[in-house]
């Protein structure tokens, strides 16, 4: 499949949205407690990527249907103790849950597009007790450093250097 990695347009915003839908109802299946236990979608309704999309953060990848999506920031909160480095800021990372290895692509994309913003590195945080999740950032190259709370969620911050 040749996959396309841009920026999302407006009215792709639904099938973005939907992808949530999808990946929240995987986690229930697979009785992994994240973003169904969270109130995702309440915290980040359709209306935060509308506006995501319209800041030029919020990016797709296509093929003849989303398979991901991820909104990437230029600063983050959560790494405010290391405020002056040059790092996109991985947010909102989501795949179709039935089409396979849509993840490592979509890392691989986002790295690629920080290189050619001059970026020295990609920031992500995950669930601190989803082992599963840590394991793959840490094995795609995303070594553990530090932590960061958000409300009721405690994240690892992992970093991987360009």
């Amino acid at each position: 499949m040749a996959y396309v990695f841009r920026l999302a347009k407006g009215e792709e915003i639904d099938s973005v949205f939907s992808l949530f839908e999808k990946r929240i109802e995987w986690m229930n299946q697979k009785n992994i407690q994240q973003w169904n236990v969270t109130d995702y979608l309440t915290v980040y309704p359709k209306s935060y990527y509308q506006e995501q999309q319209a800041l030029g953060n919020l990016y797709v990848l296509v093929d003849n249907i989303i398979a991901g999506a991820v909104v990437l920031l230029r600063s983050d909160e959560r790494w405010s103790d290391r405020i002056n480095s040059s790092a996109f800021y991985v947010h909102n990372l989501v795949t179709d849950p039935v089409i396979k290895g849509i993840g490592k692509l979509l890392l691989a994309e986002v790295e690629n597009i920080a290189k050619l913003h001059g970026k020295r590195c990609v920031r992500l945080d995950c669930a601190v007790d989803n082992a599963v999740l840590n394991d793959y950032y840490a094995s795609a190259g995303y070594e553990l450093a530090g932590k960061c709370q958000d409300g009721p969620y405690i994240g690892n911050r992992r970093e991987k250097k360009l």
